[in-house]
């Protein structure tokens, strides 16, 4: 990373290009601030960049890298039936994925930190290699405790990846052509959300579970090992400070508090209206214990100032805080989509999960080819806010068509609906990071980078509980309503496999017909998240790159 004294001057000089390009703005000053950087700058920013064929090699390995860890939430999907069968564990489903996101949501801040007081290509590499350790104990599980250590520890690891991946590519290639490349990262969480759940039932019904782990360890060995020869980390000053000093400087209280303050926040939005009614001690109790702990966490990070996990002057930037909400946002509309989608193909049109994965393809194609392309056309007109503003509208009018989903839905119905909302993501998923590495100073891009994605993976965790708390409330109240002496209850339990065998002919119908209310209504939190992104995204300075 830059020294502090080289950071302030890159900030000094990049200060004058910084200005909002509001409409209406003088042509004298559009004349007299040039967007590029100054040449004493971008000297500076190209002391280690790459070219040619070691930056091609060295953004597939970190593409690789952000493949295994997103493909490891997803990829349980279709083996956590026989999971639970072999652990008798029924009741430890939730777990599986969601201490993964904890993990991964509390530590995010922490290696922020670690990036910007050590060396990058350690730290990346120390993240993967506990993400790996990680992966080797859920593939070696004995039990279902051993599992749920197995994912937090990977989850530990996983929240270092795609930051540590968006920084390297920030150290290794210039800021105007950052975009693609960003957009290439960015569109992997989409591909491998498509990839995880045929993957894990490849191996499932093939194979055995624990080759949903056991593949991070070849994929994820082969993205170190380019990392280690290609990537060369910026030279920095010596530090009269320790290696323990350093680790004491990492803000252990912060990650703490801020661990309770993500637990505290998922656990009742995951109970209530389901396992528990929301006026029940354990509910409330864990909503009072969030407020306080992110006050907290908040008045924590005021005294410790530039030694916070997530020093709040970083907050001051607003393009910081908008695109970070509009990140979570983003994310939080795709997973409802991601996650409920396979519902509809498998419960309601009767597909297999291979074909419900197929048939998401639609999507996550599109993404990718949005995030791709768009990244590509930004590179060129050195602009992201409009493919910000473009995408977030995009997604929400795509997510109000996947909410009008019905059961005899045909295929050009729902393929149509699907193309138009991975368009909106893939145009606006990458644009968040580029604008905080555009809007930071040098020195502080490895926490704004933190702070983004934390949101980003915030946003889907809340997504996950959130659809589900309206997925399940709305099935138990649906069920009763429109399939009257249908147990709504062994519906529920069913997950949405078998249904059609538990439902006599002349019920069926009815069945299906609520439960695809019951879907279309968690896709209803999809819409809202599109439009708050879309709002937020307003807030964004336009920055030339």
């Amino acid at each position: 990373m830059p020294t502090a004294d080289h950071g302030l001057a890159m900030e000094s000089a990049e200060a004058q290009h910084r200005d909002l390009d509001e409409p209406g703005a003088s042509e004298k000053r559009e004349t007299a601030v040039n967007p590029e950087p100054s040449p004493s700058v971008e000297e500076g920013e190209q002391v280690n960049h790459l070219h040619g064929s070691p930056l091609v090699l060295l953004i597939v390995s970190l593409t690789l890298a952000v493949a295994v860890i997103s493909m490891d939430f997803t990829i349980l999907a279709t083996a956590i039936p026989r999971i639970t069968s072999e652990f008798h564990s029924i009741e430890d489903v939730g777990w599986y994925g969601s201490v993964y996101l904890l993990s991964t949501n509390a530590f995010q801040p922490t290696f922020g930190k670690l990036y910007s007081m050590f060396n990058v290509k350690v730290v990346y590499l120390t993240a993967m290699a506990i993400f790996q350790i990680g992966s080797i104990v859920c593939a070696t599980a004995r039990s279902s405790a051993a599992l749920i250590v197995g994912r937090a520890v990977a989850g530990v690891g996983a929240s270092a990846i795609f930051s540590g991946g968006a920084t390297i590519i920030g150290l290794s290639a210039p800021l105007r052509k950052r975009a693609v490349h960003l957009g290439v990262l960015s569109s992997m969480f989409g591909i491998a959300s498509v990839i995880g759940p045929l993957l894990g039932g490849v191996f499932t019904g093939e194979a055995t579970w624990r080759w949903c782990f056991w593949i991070n360890l070849p994929i994820g060995g082969v993205a170190m090992l380019i990392v280690f020869v290609v990537f060369k980390a910026p030279t920095r000053t010596p530090s009269s400070k320790t290696v323990w000093e350093r680790l004491q400087d990492c803000d252990v209280i912060g990650t703490i508090l801020i661990l309770g303050t993500v637990v505290c926040l998922l656990l009742p939005l995951q109970w209530g209206g389901v396992s528990a009614p929301w006026s029940a001690p354990k509910v409330y109790g864990c909503l009072v214990a969030f407020g306080l702990l992110l006050l907290s966490f908040l008045a924590w990070q005021w005294r410790m100032g530039d030694r916070a996990t997530v020093p709040l002057r970083i907050f001051q930037e607003r393009t910081v805080c908008a695109a970070s909400l509009v990140s979570g946002f983003l994310v939080m509309s795709m997973y409802a989509h991601v996650y409920y989608l396979p519902f509809y193909f498998q419960v309601i049109k009767g597909a297999s999960p291979q074909s419900s994965g197929v048939r998401s393809i639609p999507y996550f194609s599109i993404l990718a080819i949005a995030s791709i392309g768009g990244g590509a056309v930004i590179t060129v007109m050195r602009s992201y806010a409009e493919f910000m503003w473009a995408g977030s509208a995009i997604l929400t009018v795509g997510s109000g068509l996947i909410h009008t989903l019905k059961v005899d839905s045909n295929p050009g119905v729902w393929i149509g609906y699907q193309i138009v909302a991975g368009l909106g993501v893939g145009l606006a998923l990458q644009t968040p990071f580029i604008a905080v590495q555009r809007a930071v100073r040098p020195a502080d891009m490895a926490q704004g980078m933190a702070v983004a994605i934390f949101f980003n993976s915030l946003g889907g965790a809340l997504s996950i509980s959130i659809a589900q708390n309206l997925f399940i409330s709305s099935l138990r109240t649906n069920i009763p309503k429109y399939a009257r002496g249908v147990d709504a209850q062994s519906i529920v339990d069913a997950g949405g496999v078998g249904i059609r065998d538990m439902v006599s002919a002349d019920q069926l119908a009815n069945v299906l017909h609520a439960y695809n209310l019951s879907i279309t209504d968690a896709f209803a939190m999809s819409i809202a998240a599109a439009g708050c992104a879309f709002v937020a995204s307003l807030f964004i300075k336009r920055l030339k790159l």
